[in-house]
């Protein structure tokens, strides 16, 4: 048992020439998936996630290189990064997409699998710039996620709902989104999701809003969808 574990243990370090070039190759690659991804993200854009894609495109090269044929290795590295966790939701499903092409071409890389990588990183590639018409986002649906704010009102308690008059003025769509009660129950805070129409301004419904009497304080707020 001991000599077997020994022989699985003991394997030959790749030679140095060959792991800078996989790291740089990797790195490259790993920028060409930042790219895809940056270029086909349909929401406000994160530069997080560029960096990620770069970092872990080469890290994944990197553990590749490190365990080749070795067992052992490979078993000691699915415990460490076993303690490893995303702390961040994914914004769609397509950034989970691009994280796991990040991971596969640096293994690939990682491996010596330079035709699998080159091959896969063209296909997906094409496969991102000539989408299907139903998974085409039409300019519209963009102005209106982009559009998206949060605003958040102070009212006082009893007070007439007369601030629904001026956003119909001022928003395209407004959604009540949630309210709760303040100052131990003297007020009460409402939070919408509006869309402003394109000759109004958040200072202009902030000023517009903040005139009655009834609201004690205006918030809003770009969201991030």
């Amino acid at each position: 048992m001991t000599d077997w574990f020994t022989q699985v243990a003991s394997s030959s370090e790749p030679a140095f020439g060959t792991i800078m070039v996989n790291l740089l190759l990797s790195w490259a690659a790993g920028c060409g998936v930042a790219y895809l991804a940056r270029k086909h993200q349909k929401t406000v854009a994160d530069e997080t996630l560029s960096v990620t894609l770069v970092l872990m495109c080469v890290l994944i090269a990197m553990a590749t290189q490190i365990i080749g044929e070795n067992v052992a290795r490979a078993f000691s590295l699915v415990g460490a990064l076993s303690i490893v966790r995303f702390r961040t939701a994914m914004q769609t499903t397509q950034d989970v997409a691009f994280v796991l092409f990040a991971v596969v071409v640096g293994m690939a890389i990682g491996a010596g699998q330079y035709l699998v990588a080159s091959l896969g990183f063209i296909v997906i590639g094409a496969a991102t710039h000539f989408q299907p018409h139903w998974s085409t986002v039409h300019p519209a649906e963009l102005k209106q996620h982009a559009g998206i704010m949060h605003l958040r009102l102070q009212v006082a308690l009893g007070a007439d709902k007369i601030w629904n008059e001026i956003l119909n003025e001022l928003c395209e769509e407004y959604e009540n989104t949630g309210a709760e009660t303040t100052r131990k129950g003297s007020a009460f805070a409402l939070e919408y999701d509006v869309i402003l129409r394109d000759n109004v301004t958040a200072d202009d419904a902030i000023l517009r809003l903040g005139r009655l009497e009834q609201i004690e304080s205006v918030q809003i707020k770009r969201t991030r969808r």
